[in-house]
């Protein structure tokens, strides 16, 4: 058979190299730590606000009670600017993450409402 020498200067080309898909969704434990944490700062942060409003505003009542509602806010947007940050940078896992701290609020909530309850129903209330 007739067949040609191969040339000793050619080499094969390389195999394409993948590199593993990155999960940039972000992590379901990051977001829920950030929750907490966005929901603990800012509960402390409303409380100093509310020092200095009621230090402002001791005589003026008519200011000071929508103040009041806008500071108790201030938690749930927090919360919520969180989750709508990271949903807009493409990482849901970790907006779910946040999610969840919502969830686990309002589970601590209900323990805790169902626990006094209990606690005076063995009492003598009335």
């Amino acid at each position: 058979m007739n067949t040609p020498d191969p040339d000793p200067g050619y080499r094969p080309p390389n195999a394409p190299t993948r590199e593993p898909p990155s999960d940039d969704r972000g992590s379901l434990l990051q977001g829920f730590l950030l929750g907490w944490a966005v929901l603990i700062g800012s509960y402390v942060l409303m409380g100093i606000l509310m020092a200095v409003l009621a230090s402002l505003f001791s005589q003026n009542a008519q200011i000071f009670g929508p103040l009041i509602t806008l500071v108790c806010l201030l938690p749930i947007g927090g919360i919520i600017a969180l989750i709508v940050r990271f949903i807009s940078k493409g990482q849901t896992r970790t907006a779910a993450g946040v999610g969840l701290t919502i969830a686990s609020v309002f589970g601590l909530i209900l323990l805790l409402v169902a626990a006094c309850f209990g606690l005076l129903a063995t009492s003598n209330f009335h």
